[in-house]
């Protein structure tokens, strides 16, 4: 089996435009309040404060556009996050057969894995999002990490291969619980 590889855009948060807008009005107060303290100077650090607020909102805006590419090869599943189309960060690469825990968000099964570990980090085009995925995996020497993703069939197919665990959990699934 090949590579399998998957896409999932996150959705844009309403918070993003929000936080622009506040950049740029915090730099015009900034200079205001500056100018009745200080007079005709404080015109002087506007410009850098304007810039201040570009750059602010050029990094808002590109993180608020993320996307996630999720690729299988034999056995290893890796997990990408691309910000704007420009940057990307490494999230996780790991065995499919060190996944100790593996379901759906909305399993009752979930809520005792997220008690366990340490952190959980959301690859998924949504945080609320319920259907969604999850898989429990050791992270070098940090302890237990639950990561929220939403795999399609392909990519689910690519990992069972490798753990006995996903394969009875998603032959339950197509036993008409879901899947």
């Amino acid at each position: 089996m090949g590579t399998v590889e998957q896409f999932v855009k996150k959705k844009k948060s309403p918070w993003a435009v929000l936080l622009v807008i506040a950049y740029f009005a915090a730099a015009v107060l900034l200079t205001f309040g500056l100018y009745k303290l200080a007079g005709r100077i404080a015109f002087v650090p506007a410009p850098f404060l304007l810039i201040g607020a570009l750059l602010a909102s050029r990094y808002t805006i590109m993180m608020s556009k993320v996307e996630y590419e999720y690729s299988v090869n034999t056995g290893v599943l890796n997990i990408d996050a691309i910000y704007d189309q420009t940057k990307r960060r490494h999230v996780i690469n790991v065995n499919a057969s060190s996944i100790t825990a593996f379901g759906r968000l909305c399993d009752d099964k979930a809520k005792d894995d997220a008690s366990r570990v340490k952190k959980a980090i959301y690859c998924s085009s949504s945080d609320e999002d319920e259907q969604a995925f999850y898989f429990v995996c050791p992270n070098e020497n940090k302890g237990d990490f639950m990561y929220i993703f939403e795999p399609d069939k392909q990519v689910l197919r690519a990992i069972e291969a490798y753990n006995p665990m996903i394969k009875r959990y998603t032959a339950w699934l197509g036993s008409g619980h879901g899947y």
